[in-house]
């Protein structure tokens, strides 16, 4: 009896940990419910009226000559003890951007307490905007101007470079330009996700055996009352991103 017990709590102790660190338990009221267009959500207010109008403008351009693709940029204050990299995922879900269906969408998170950024991708502009192209973006034109105290100019600088790489996979009348396979480009994440879907399922799996699906049944019971919340019509309906994506720290 013993044996078991202690099984049970180092089983317990895993799966906690690794929920945890991929944000599982977050609760969605860390992501702001999105407000006007779906273009910019300046909640740290770093950005002028006019430059909120100048991404407006380039939103709209951007979404009518790439075939829906959208292009969002997000700036809080703080994620709290959160990583920007599940902030950026659960944000770019919940503002459900690009078009559905096809997940051509992407978005530029700024934590200023943190002093962290990252562009999340959607799957479908991972050919246009591969990890290692978006951290040279961020590089570029990111990192400079954050390091120089102006996150304005920071923001601006990047959603233009976003906002001319989808550009550059279509042609002027809208269409998809194929892509290079952008499997050997680099990547700029952490553990794979095939790695992480590994340790789930065969922690799931000894759960089953050992405990009969106990823990699993608490893990989604807690993930269905901490769903929710954001998104809306303003988003094109879309919103899967597999964390592609780069981000960094000034």
């Amino acid at each position: 009896m013993m044996k078991r017990w202690k099984a049970a709590s180092v089983f317990a102790l895993l799966v906690l940990l690794l929920v945890g660190s991929a944000n599982v338990f977050a609760a969605a009221g860390d992501i702001p419910s999105p407000r006007g267009d779906i273009y910019v959500q300046d909640f740290a207010d770093i950005l002028s009226q006019d430059e909120e109008q100048q991404i407006r403008g380039w939103g709209r351009q951007i979404q009518s000559g790439a075939a829906g693709a959208q292009v969002a940029v997000l700036t809080v204050d703080t994620i709290g003890d959160r990583d920007i990299e599940g902030y950026a995922n659960e944000a770019f879900r919940t503002y459900k951007l690009g078009q559905a269906g096809e997940d051509n969408g992407v978005l530029l998170v700024l934590a200023l307490q943190e002093k962290r950024i990252r562009i999340e991708v959607g799957y479908g502009l991972e050919g246009i905007i591969p990890d290692g192209k978006a951290g040279r973006i961020l590089d570029s034109y990111a990192i400079p101007s954050l390091q120089a105290g102006r996150p304005n100019e920071a923001v601006i600088n990047t959603y233009q470079a976003l906002g001319n790489e989808v550009m550059s996979g279509f042609d002027a009348s809208g269409n998809p330009i194929p892509q290079p396979d952008a499997a050997g480009q680099g990547q700029d994440t952490g553990i794979p996700n095939w790695l992480f879907i590994l340790i789930v399922a065969g922690l799931i799996i000894l759960d089953m055996v050992f405990f009969r699906g106990t823990f699993t049944f608490l893990i989604l019971s807690m993930i269905g009352r901490g769903g929710g919340g954001g998104g809306g019509s303003i988003g094109g309906g879309g919103g899967s991103s597999g964390g592609g994506g780069a981000s960094r720290g000034w």
